[in-house]
């Protein structure tokens, strides 16, 4: 359901979700949305929040209040970024947020988002469900109280037991309270004449999880069995034993019933644990297989110095960083962030630095072959970027898309050309200590067909190093939700400006975890750090490293 004043709005958005396969309802108003609503369910609801007659947060509230069994998603369309207002949407049941203008990337990401809390809903809905019919099909009563004593399920051969005071068994009735309304109502014929003294008994015995034998109206007979559950909460069973009273070896039975139907739920749970646990494990052994790829996070050259850094937020993740040689004076160094986390972004992730590699350059997409001399020569950064945009829109069967900055490196001259693909702007700072930010952003890679990159030129002295960055480090929050920023990393380099390599980087790490708070980051943290010393007629690299490859903290 699409809900907007403006009928353009409403056929952007509605363009959009067909395209990617959604059915769509439009309505012009809060109200005429309302009045659809009561009759049709929809999965997803996409309101304005600034609309006549009926906003968008009125019309929030109202359909919250209207009597439904399935959820639906409701994100607010909003130019309003207070917090207040936030806390209003949420206050009224918004699940999120979306600030106009609307990205149809975020767009897409936020509607994924509620297509998963909707998936887990229709599973906790089925799961309660069979967890119904499962104890409506026990002949006994069954009774399921929170850790506050309150009632939370009961079935209906618990209510015919206690018919006397069935009609006060609705969901959220406090244990004690039934068992008062049960006394007022002669539930209880043991309790005439003690009603008070019973109950204090009764509660005692509940609370020690006692077993209890209690006689009905009807001269029926009851053991009840109740279990105390991990989170504070109780079970009970009402095993009506009228026959069997005086006979021990029922009652053990009952017990024994109640006991084993216990031990179902810790071997279910058992085997729950069982699957997390191998699920862990699979995501440590993807992590090393990811680690396998990053060998060396130091790379020595005549003249020159690159150090690399690489912390994952998780088990793996999509950032990457690396160099290749292309030929005995030039490198390629080259910074990766693709989008999203886990096993999926640090595979994307894995096989985009496989296009930097090729021992005979005949796979590098940093390189071509002159159809005139047949000699493999460097493509200029943006057409490297190109390169890269084409193959992930034409042969990567993915929505996830990456930013990149790659830069061209002569160690003769120091000359730099880098591309910067919706990259945090790379960063020179000079021997003085003074940071320049180049680049003007760029697309990311992936995302527009036949988008255009720029290359840009710059050239390095003696003691000046150049720093390929991922958002991670920008981008990383304190405990009041402020960024570390690009003023951040700046102020940090300048203080740092006579640390060299890894132990410059080693420092930026620790001025994050402190900037953070702690050791583990929201995001991936990766950069590429090259240090220029001095140029040199010939340059080789240094034996004990590879000449190819990404690197790994």
């Amino acid at each position: 359901m699409i809900v907007d004043d403006s009928r353009s709005q409403r056929m952007v958005f509605a363009r959009h979700l067909r395209a990617w396969g959604y059915h769509t309802t439009e309505a012009d108003s809060g109200l005429q949305a309302l009045e659809i609503c009561r009759q049709v369910h929809f999965d997803l609801i996409l309101s304005d929040w600034v609309m006549p007659e009926m906003n968008g947060v009125e019309f929030c509230r109202a359909f919250r209040s209207l009597a439904r069994e399935d959820y639906s998603y409701f994100i607010l369309l909003t130019s309003k970024n207070d917090k207040s207002a936030v806390a209003e949407g949420l206050d009224v049941g918004a699940d999120d947020f979306l600030s106009k203008p609307v990205s149809s990337h975020e767009l897409r990401a936020r509607i994924n988002a509620g297509e998963r809390l909707l998936a887990k809903e229709r599973e906790v809905r089925t799961a309660r469900g069979h967890l119904v019919a499962a104890v409506e099909a026990l002949e006994d009563g069954f009774v399921f109280f929170d850790a506050e004593d309150r009632l939370v399920l009961a079935n209906n051969r618990y209510r015919e037991i206690y018919a006397r005071t069935a009609d006060a068994m609705v969901e959220g009735a406090h244990f004690s309270d039934l068992l008062r309304i049960g006394l007022a109502r002669g539930q209880f014929p043991e309790a005439i004449g003690r009603e008070e003294a019973w109950l204090r008994e009764r509660l005692v015995a509940h609370d020690n999880g006692k077993p209890v034998r209690q006689v009905l109206p009807d001269g029926r007979v009851l053991q009840i069995v109740e279990r105390r559950t991990a989170d504070g909460g109780r079970v009970g069973l009402r095993v009506d034993v009228t026959e069997l009273h005086r006979a021990r070896e029922s009652a053990r039975r009952a017990e024994a019933r109640a006991l084993g139907q216990n031990e179902q739920l810790r071997a279910a749970l058992a085997e729950l644990q069982g699957l997390y646990d191998a699920l862990d494990r699979d995501l440590m052994e993807a992590r090393r297989l990811q680690q396998s790829l990053l060998r060396k996070r130091e790379h020595a050259f005549e003249g020159a110095h690159l150090s690399l850094l690489l912390q994952s937020s998780g088990h793996v993740g999509g950032d990457m960083v690396g160099t290749f040689t292309i030929s005995p004076t030039r490198i390629g160094i080259y910074s990766i962030d693709v989008s999203g986390h886990g096993v999926a972004a640090a595979m994307l992730g894995a096989r985009i630095v496989g296009l930097f590699a090729g021992g005979e350059h005949n796979q590098n997409i940093a390189l071509s072959r002159d159809p005139v001399t047949g000699q493999m020569q460097p493509c200029a950064p943006h057409e490297v970027a190109l390169r890269m945009n084409d193959l992930m829109l034409e042969e990567i069967d993915t929505d996830s898309y990456l930013t990149i900055g790659y830069a061209d490196i002569d160690l003769q001259t120091g000359r730099v050309r880098l591309v910067q693909a919706g990259h945090p702007h790379p960063l020179i700072q000079r021997r003085n200590g003074q940071v320049e930010l180049l680049g003007e952003g760029g697309l990311p890679i992936g995302l527009v067909p036949a988008a255009s990159y720029t290359t840009v030129n710059a050239t390095l002295q003696p003691g000046d190093r150049l720093f390929l960055y991922t958002d991670g480090i920008t981008e990383c929050t304190n405990r009041d939700g402020e960024e570390f920023g690009e003023a951040g990393l700046e102020a940090t380099l300048r203080r740092l400006a006579t640390s060299q390599g890894a132990d410059l980087l080693d420092a930026l790490k620790w001025e994050l975890t402190t900037w953070a708070g702690k050791e583990e980051f929201g995001d991936d943290v990766s950069g590429a750090l090259f240090e220029f010393r001095h140029p040199s007629p010939l340059v080789t690299v240094d034996q004990r490293v590879p000449t190819s490859g990404p690197a790994v903290d």
